[in-house]
């Protein structure tokens, strides 16, 4: 029994840390093609400060809350609908990943995204299922603007 116990936490751990990882690396990737999504629509990638000087461009405030007031990217919804998610709560179904991500410190996978990227054995528990989800469908949304093709919805 010894043996079971220990076999079981250590892929449970093993499980923890392949669901950080994959959320880790969608959240880059959100990161990157928002910004790249922001260059192309025409977003100054040069922005100043209060005081005129240039600052880092941030991925969230600025290139999210550009494309949202293009595209409305805050606004879309992805919905879930794999027959092996066993979701019973309306947040969890139609998801709106990008909801409050144009704000700096908004947004729930944003969140656990910066908190993990921090400081990750503190914060290793915001690298959740849901988070990991949420990370993907944002990263989904994007990607349908980035590949810049056109689809008939009805």
């Amino acid at each position: 029994m010894k043996t079971l116990k220990k076999n079981y936490l250590t892929y449970q751990i093993i499980f923890i840390f392949a669901i950080h990882k994959i959320r880790y690396i969608a959240s880059v990737e959100i990161e990157a093609i928002s910004k790249e999504l922001y260059k192309l629509a025409g977003g100054n990638m040069t922005p100043l400060d209060d005081e005129g000087n240039e600052r880092d461009l941030f991925f969230d405030s600025d290139c999210i809350q550009y494309l949202d007031l293009n595209w409305h990217i805050t606004k879309k919804c992805v919905n879930v609908v794999a027959s092996n998610f066993y979701f019973t709560k309306q947040e969890n179904l139609i998801l709106r990943p990008l909801k409050n991500c144009n704000k700096r410190g908004n947004g729930r996978w944003k969140k656990a995204y910066q908190a993990v990227k921090h400081d990750r054995l503190e914060s290793l528990s915001a690298g959740n299922i849901a988070n990991l989800i949420r990370a993907m469908a944002a990263l989904y949304v994007l990607n349908l603007y980035y590949r810049n093709e056109k689809y008939d919805v009805g």
